[in-house]
């Protein structure tokens, strides 16, 4: 297969920041020690740090903060398309039902007024995670599993008298992990924007420590004295959500 060199550039890119997230971690302490002596000097924040330093590790704990969340929509999405198994047409139309109902409703701003009621932990981010990226992924999920059921090698085990168990764990699991591989930039994409947009608008709690969000708060108010904070930010984190777009898009053959 030809190498798309689209494609090779957003997984470069990806991996140097991932590598400068993880270096960053070693070094949490000290690059969120403050030196206001070296405060609003360029390349550096409000409180003295360093911005190339702390957008890293900003980064770092963005990702840390969605990867147990899209576990989680990942798993539900699982169970609930498994639904397709059953071949119960009224259990399909409920669920389609209800998954048509998630998607009409305003997931951010109910994520919103959940924070300012529940403004501690991560409850916002997985409640609008739940009804941004959830239903998403349940329907591709649901229809990757009817499509599955009329394929010859389905049909074949089905004749030789496999159950609904052994069909999920033999043919139908292998599947869906494969397909996972291709909707997993879509989810990272909408999990970090969701993320960043929660903790710019201070209600995704997470005590001490720096997010991509409050990278961007900053720069905000501080857009006048010092600018590059908000370019330190903004630019790495648009370079991320364009490189999961671009992975997300179908592999050329």
């Amino acid at each position: 297969m030809k190498l798309d060199p689209v494609r090779a550039i957003a997984w470069s890119w990806l991996s140097i920041s991932g590598l400068a997230a993880v270096l960053a971690s070693f070094q949490r302490d000290a690059i969120e020690t403050h030196h206001l002596e070296r405060a609003l000097i360029p390349g550096f924040d409000a409180f003295g740090r360093s911005c190339m330093d702390l957008v890293a590790l900003s980064a770092g704990q963005s990702v840390r903060i969605m990867i147990p969340v899209a576990l989680v929509c990942i798993l539900l999405s699982l169970a609930l398309s498994s639904v397709a198994l059953l071949r119960n047409a009224r259990l399909e139309f409920l669920l389609r039902s209800c998954l048509d109902f998630l998607s009409a409703l305003p997931g951010f701003l109910i994520a919103l007024a959940f924070g300012i009621f529940f403004s501690d932990g991560a409850g916002p981010f997985l409640l609008g995670a739940l009804l941004l990226a959830a239903p998403t992924l349940t329907r591709f999920f649901e229809s990757q599993l009817r499509h599955l059921r009329f394929e010859p090698f389905i049909q074949a085990a089905e004749a030789l008298g496999a159950g609904p168990l052994h069909l999920w764990i033999r043919h139908y699991q292998p599947e869906l992990i494969r397909m996972l591989r291709a909707i997993l930039p879509f989810l990272a994409l909408r999990l970090i924007l969701l993320e960043t947009s929660l903790s710019f608008l201070g209600l995704q709690q997470v005590p001490e420590h720096e997010t991509w969000g409050r990278m961007l708060h900053q720069g905000k108010d501080y857009l006048i004295e010092a600018p590059w904070i908000l370019y330190w930010a903004a630019i790495p984190l648009a370079l991320t959500l364009t490189s999961f777009h671009l992975l997300s898009r179908e592999e050329p053959q």
